[in-house]
């Protein structure tokens, strides 16, 4: 709707209620600028300085309202004062209704926190931003290859990965060490692994995710020992190597060396070996495992 009035006429304009209801018409359409500017706006003025502000206009549920401005206070509200005039019938009726907003308390439902307030730019300076802002094409770019980040870092994003950290400095923030790998070896998973006696020393339990297998070191038993023999001979004058045959056993092992005839010689096989474990760790380095941590 657009009004255009028409007050330079000869003759006398009438000022009667109708037209006086149409111009409060006319300027009412304004606040339509509220609502596009939105709840708890600054549309102009309200300059901070120091502590003090500049008077304004804001808007506060779709009014436009003046602001009033002074000492910079935590609050706001909106003050009506409402003017009496008499009229013709000389009654005293409110004929002006005026609303201000201030610095300072009020009810709940009539005061604002004035940090809440936000500055409009002005459509030229929308139009500059909106200029460098990103395409639709640039956001499908972006989202995109934010897809594929996303895929390649889900196992750290959902906390399943460990990492090795060989550095002797701190751990970085959102990580920590993976306690579980203290001293171990990491070895791959295998659910097809089936344990069988004549081919495994043990049951590495390589189908089994978690599970502890291994020494840092091992002790042969007689079992562990490769198959092997003893034999010695001697040469005499009854000819020709002749097999040792056991004579007495202890803790030196006792031969007899026999020969053709009746003659003999015996001797000792001395116990050897340390008896100590040996080692079981292929050369290494000795690091941290870290995995995520993520607030």
């Amino acid at each position: 709707m657009r009004i255009n009035i028409k007050f330079l006429q000869t003759g006398g304009v009438p000022l009667t209620n109708d037209l006086m209801d149409v111009l409060q018409d006319a300027y009412s359409i304004f606040n339509v600028l509220g609502e596009v500017a939105g709840h708890l706006t600054i549309l102009s003025g309200c300059t901070i300085t120091g502590q003090n502000v500049s008077p304004g206009i804001v808007v506060i549920n779709g009014d436009i309202l003046y602001f009033e401005g002074g000492i910079m206070s935590s609050s706001v509200y909106i003050q009506t004062v409402q003017i009496t005039k008499t009229f013709q019938d000389q009654t005293d009726k409110v004929l002006v209704e005026k609303k201000t907003v201030k610095f300072g308390l009020s009810t709940p439902d009539n005061m604002w926190n004035w940090a809440d307030f936000k500055r409009l730019d002005t459509i030229k300076v929308i139009m500059e931003k909106l200029e460098e802002t990103a395409t639709q094409l640039d956001l499908t770019d972006i989202k995109k290859r934010l897809e594929i980040v996303e895929m390649k870092t889900a196992p750290i994003r959902n906390e399943g990965v460990v990492m090795i950290w060989p550095r002797n400095i701190p751990i970085p923030l959102f990580w920590k060490e993976c306690t579980d790998l203290r001293g171990k070896t990491p070895i791959g998973y295998d659910p097809n692994y089936v344990y069988s006696s004549t081919v495994h020393a043990l049951d590495y339990r390589l189908n089994q995710m978690g599970a502890n297998i291994g020494d840092l070191s091992h002790k042969l038993i007689v079992a562990e020992l490769a198959g092997h023999g003893h034999s010695a001979f001697v040469n005499n004058d009854w000819g020709g190597p002749y097999p040792s045959v056991v004579h007495s056993t202890g803790g030196n092992l006792g031969y007899g060396i026999v020969g053709g005839g009746d003659n003999g010689w015996s001797f000792s096989v001395r116990h050897e070996g340390g008896d100590k474990p040996h080692n079981n760790v292929q050369p290494s380095k000795v690091v941290l495992f870290i995995e995520p941590n993520f607030p």
